[in-house]
This record gives C-alpha cells, structure tokens and sequence, in this order.
C-alpha cells in the first residue's frame, strides 16, 4: 500500500537502560557508528542496552544461583497518531557481542481496549536490520518485552497513521502561576512549556530540602479537566515519588481564604497518634519528629470542609516516564488548580487537558 509509511513515536516508560540513552531507539535516524567513542559507562551506543543478569539471582549463603528464563526488560512505546499498524522494524545495529537476543511485541488499542502479541520470542541477530510483517492492527501503544538484556538500536512502526493523539491544547499555558513552593533549578511554567526537544533534565526541579512541593493555576475561565500528564522525561534520578492534584471553582477575590482549606501533610505515628503541621517543610527540617519517634507514615490531610476537589488524589511517579492520567475524581467546571508533589525533585512536562466552560 502507498499510504503505509514511518509512525511517529516516543518512549513512555522502560525497565533499564543503564549504558544509553533509550529514547533513541524510536528515532528513524540509522544508528551511527560511534567507534571510539565513550562515556564513563564505556563504549557509547545508540539505542536501548540494559544491564546484565537479569535472569541470574545469586544466593550466596546457599552457594547456588536461580536462573528464570521468563525475566525480561520491557519498553512502553507510545504512538503519537493512532495508526494501523503493517510491519515493524527492529535493529540492532553496532551490537555485536550485546545484542537482545528475542523479543515479544505486543500492539495496543488503549481507544478499544484491543490487544494482539504480534510477535512472540522471536529470535534476533547481532548487528542486523530486522523486518517483520504482521496483519493489520490498529494501535495506540506498543509494548517491547527483550529476553532477556542487551541492545536494541532501533524499534520503528509503520502503517497507516489516522488521528494525533496528544495535539490537544494545554490549558495550563493560558493559567496564571503563584504560590510555588520552591523553584530552585527550575519554574512551574519551564515544566508547563516541557516538550521531549532537548537530551538533557529540564523543567521544574526543586532543591532537596523540599517536603511537598506546590504551586497554584489559575484559568483564565471555567474548565473540566479530562487527561493530566506528568513527564519525568530524563529525570532518572531525581523525579518526585507522586503527585496529588485538586481544584477549586473560586472568585478571584476567593483564593486567599480558600488557601487555608488546602490539603496538607500529616504524620500518623505508630500509636496512633497524628500531627497536622502548620509548616510540614519547617517541622521536618527540624526535626521535630523526634520528640515522638523516628518512623512514622505521612499521609495527605483533606479537610472535611475544604472547597478543593481531587482531581487526582494520589498518583505514584516514576523515573524517566510519560505518566498520563486519564481517570479523572472530579469533572465539576474548575478554574483554580493546587498541583502537588511528594517530597521533592523534578519534572520535565506538565499537561492538562480538557475543554473550557462555553458560559463566559
């Protein structure tokens, strides 16, 4: 067919890529030859390579090792048009002695809920560009398992690409920005503006003394809130542990007084007791906790009477992850949103998407 073509794509989460930089592999550029080239991990190669061992598990008190064949590392591709899929292309190009061996590939229809292993364990070989045809499927998202570690170079799709999936406007960059709690390396509005463009961590990153980092978004007018995105793109080390999301329908006068009604952190000690902080930071840089005992949970307070709406209560983050929440608590019209995350770090992309009152 002539219509078939490259669909483009990006990588939205993967298990391990020690040795590289893995949001290569679904670039259409041929992988280079960068013999001779290294970084303080060795060699350089393009592409996704993980670590080693993941089928050997060492029990050194028994003197023995556990070997699973079924372990593997994965990738998340996500497409950025939904598209009938016709083929795929694998490569591994440059990897010689550190090739994946097999792969299983599964497709998937998140608009349907459909999904179809394509391929199953198929065998790859060193430094090779790899075709496979498979029937027609359309897909959203395509799913990578790589028995069991080594490199991959280049992972493509092609077929007949149909409707963008995330050409949708962000209504946080039309929202005025305050109360942020802390933007040492970086503002809310650089993690609003956070496009995949750049190889390096860029966006929002807080100093590490931060204990519940937030800031405030206020719309220009009333909107429902259908999809958040929350990109630790290249974050590997540093991203936050979640993000907790509410909202308000307020005047402008309004936001003053309904700040004292936010949700805020408490801590719940082993008997049973809790302590509410008026400044949770301050409480646990001086370590206040101690008076009480040195392991406790911190749990998100929501006041019983609090104007505040959870848009997204609690949401676990992750390294390096497009994280895209489409579950939304509240479909109430809001204009005022309270982002938080938990305890600090950083985030390249922030994202909300939805539609605007049509009452002025």
């Amino acid at each position: 067919m002539s219509d078939i073509r490259f669909i483009a794509a990006f990588l939205k989460s993967y298990s391990d890529s020690s040795f590289t930089n893995p949001h290569d592999v679904v670039l259409p550029d041929s992988p280079p030859d960068q013999a001779g080239d290294f970084t303080h991990m060795g060699a350089r190669y393009w592409g996704f390579e993980s670590k080693r061992h993941r089928t050997t598990r060492i029990n050194a008190a028994e003197q023995k090792f556990t070997y699973d064949d079924e372990s593997h590392n994965w990738l998340n591709i996500g497409l950025q048009q939904r598209a009938e899929i016709h083929h795929i292309s694998i490569s591994t190009k440059w990897f010689t002695g550190n090739h994946v061996p097999e792969v299983s590939v599964e497709l998937i229809d998140r608009q349907t809920g459909e999904s179809r292993l394509i391929l199953s364990r198929v065998s790859l070989k060193p430094d090779t560009e790899q075709e496979f045809s498979i029937e027609p499927m359309t897909a959203t998202d395509c799913h990578v398992k790589c028995y069991h570690e080594g490199g991959l170079a280049r992972i493509n799709l092609f077929g007949v690409p149909g409707k963008s999936l995330y050409d949708r406007h962000n209504l946080l960059s039309d929202a005025s920005i305050s109360h942020t709690s802390n933007d040492h390396y970086g503002k809310p509005e650089d993690a609003v503006r956070g496009v995949r463009n750049v190889k390096h961590m860029v966006g929002w990153e807080s100093a590490r003394s931060g204990f519940g980092e937030s800031t405030i978004f206020t719309l220009p007018q009333c909107a429902v809130i259908d999809t958040v995105i929350v990109d630790t793109y290249l974050h590997r080390l540093n991203p936050p542990l979640s993000c907790h999301i509410f909202a308000a329908n307020l005047k402008p006068e309004k936001l003053e007084h309904a700040i004292q009604s936010l949700p805020r952190w408490k801590l719940v000690f082993s008997d049973a007791s809790e302590e509410i902080p008026d400044n949770f930071q301050r409480y646990m840089l001086d370590r206040k906790f101690e008076q009480k005992h040195s392991r406790f949970d911190i749990e998100l307070h929501h006041p019983p009477d609090s104007c505040w709406q959870p848009l997204l209560p609690f949401a676990e983050l992750h390294p390096d992850t497009w994280h895209e929440f489409d579950e939304i608590e509240c479909t109430d019209e809001i204009n005022v949103i309270y982002y938080m995350h938990y305890p600090n770090g950083g985030i390249h992309g922030l994202k909300m998407f939805g539609d605007y009152s049509k009452r002025q």
